[in-house]
């Protein structure tokens, strides 16, 4: 791979948005003095399919889009830290 100087590679951006989304999911959780604080986001990109149909979705139905997006999801957690019980059996 060459040396690319910020000028060649902020061309090469300028040439290629395919990284870029087209709309986004932002998620907020209420704070105390009763503001939202936002939590996240994730980005949605028209070169998937299932992302173009929800974003097509949304843009035709706005807030009650959003509406039935909500009642349909569903929130998991999942912690990053590894149980002890993680390894191998390699016995």
């Amino acid at each position: 791979m060459a040396f690319q100087s910020n000028a060649q590679r902020t061309a090469s951006q300028e040439q290629n948005d395919s990284w870029k989304a087209q709309g986004f999911l932002n998620f907020y959780l209420p704070k105390a003095d009763g503001s939202k604080g936002k939590l996240g986001a994730i980005g949605l990109k028209v070169s998937k399919p299932a992302e173009k149909k929800l974003i097509d979705f949304l843009n035709a139905n706005g807030e009650e889009g959003v509406k039935a997006l909500l009642s349909k999801m569903i929130v998991e957690y999942r912690s990053a830290t590894p149980e002890d019980t993680a390894g191998f059996d390699l016995g």
